[in-house]
């Protein structure tokens, strides 16, 4: 049975009275927003009820990931799971500054910690399904990990495990994880053969004053992507030889034991050295997931089919859609790992899907029109009046296949809106 996972666009309509609406809208947010509570989170938010239980769903769905995968970590004391959802940038860094003196700008989302006070913000609008789930997901990390270690755990170690699930994708009843991407494993991979890396000595005592210093000065991409791939190494590097000795490196942080003293007992040795080599070794040959490369890639194609469809253009083959999207010269903009990313038509490799171990056959993208002949007379006859984008699916795609389901506006039939479904 598919899922809806990813919803690429909606609209909300306002019911009251303008002059009513306006009100509302110049009071401060923390008057105008509404509570509510789901089965692990308290939520304050503006957004349409409808939205803010698919977040809360989503929030809910991860934290129980989290506590199955984590089992083995006792939450150190109760620790309350506030989240504040926020639609407008403006508000979510006006309202973090004021009510908690916490400095978001520029943020796409935190877990912030002040004194008594502590929770997860965000602010949703304009952001794309992707860059939203990574948000959640990344920073719900965070705020679980606090319950589990307080501020006991180290950046990398922290930062890594959020990068981990944070690029995780929920597919029905499983998390898919495990997910590298391209860019990143090229740019590690450059960094490598550069030298340009961090030692793993230098990454693993350092302390959180200078890892916000190097963040400040630039050096965030290479921390984060860094921080990631040691954690996906110990997970999964030579055939998974250091997972036991990982997760009792966490236990031994999680009952309170300093960092330095957890590494030496957990992997029984302070040398780094040879972890540096065999991380080097297995990232230099690491290849990029299938799955996730293709989820990023189908939403490129699925906004670069909605805009031919505005221009009267509708692609019945990939060979066709990518043609046009030359032709145009169209790109697609969305953030990914903290920084903007451009997919461009002119690449050849962004209608393409990477091999993978996980893939029997080689997996690829398939683009089709719909099927009149399925339709009630209704659809057909809108369907041939005003033709929906063309619908792009994968094939061979492992664990899950991903499609582009289009939706019509019940009050403008020219106006559409798609959500990328996993089957």
């Amino acid at each position: 049975m598919s899922r809806i996972l990813l919803v690429a666009a909606m609209t909300t309509a306002f019911t009251a009275a303008p002059a009513a609406a306006q009100r509302l809208a110049e009071r401060p947010w923390w008057e105008r927003s509404w509570e509510s509570t789901s089965e692990h989170y308290w939520i304050k938010t503006d957004l349409p009820r409808d939205e803010a239980r698919t977040i809360a769903r989503h929030l809910d769905r991860m934290y129980g990931e989290f506590s199955r995968r984590l089992a083995s970590l006792p939450a150190r004391a109760p620790v309350g799971l506030n989240v504040y959802v926020f639609r407008s940038q403006r508000d979510y860094e006006l309202t973090l500054r004021a009510r908690f003196g916490v400095n978001a700008a520029g943020s796409g989302g935190t877990f912030f910690v002040t004194g008594p006070h502590h929770g997860l913000a965000l602010w949703t609008e304009g952001l794309s399904d992707g860059r939203l789930r990574h948000v959640l997901q990344h920073e719900g990390f965070h705020q679980f990990a606090w319950s589990r270690f307080g501020g006991d755990l180290p950046n990398w170690v922290n930062e890594g495990l959020a990068e981990y699930f944070g690029l995780s994708v929920l597919a029905g009843d499983a998390l898919i994880v495990g997910q590298a991407h391209q860019r990143t494993l090229d740019r590690l991979k450059d960094a490598i053969e550069r030298n340009t890396y961090l030692p793993f000595d230098e990454l693993v005592g350092m302390p959180n004053e200078l890892w916000m210093r190097r963040v400040n000065d630039g050096q965030a991409t290479l921390l984060y992507e860094q921080a990631w791939s040691m954690v996906h190494f110990l997970v999964y590097g030579d055939d998974g030889r250091y997972t036991d000795a990982f997760e009792r490196y966490l236990r031994l942080i999680n009952s309170g034991l300093p960092s330095g003293e957890a590494f030496r007992r957990a992997f029984d040795t302070t040398e780094t050295q040879a972890f540096e080599e065999r991380w080097k070794q297995f990232m230099l040959t690491a290849a990029p997931s299938a799955f996730v490369t293709a989820l990023e890639r189908i939403e490129f194609l699925a906004e670069g089919s909605w805009e031919l469809a505005r221009r009267g253009e509708y692609p019945a083959s990939l060979d066709e859609l990518k043609a046009a999207l030359k032709a145009i010269d169209f790109s697609h903009d969305f953030f990914g790992h903290s920084r903007l990313v451009t997919l461009k038509a002119a690449a050849d490799e962004n209608y393409e899907i990477p091999p993978d171990a996980r893939c029997a056959e080689s997996p690829v993208f398939d683009v089709l029109r719909p099927d009149l002949r399925s339709m009630l007379l209704r659809e057909r006859k809108l369907e041939q009046e005003h033709p929906s984008p063309s619908i792009i699916v994968t094939r061979n795609v492992g664990p899950r296949e991903l499609s582009i389901e289009w939706r019509r506006d019940r009050d403008d039939p020219t106006t559409f809106t798609y959500q990328i479904r996993v089957q």
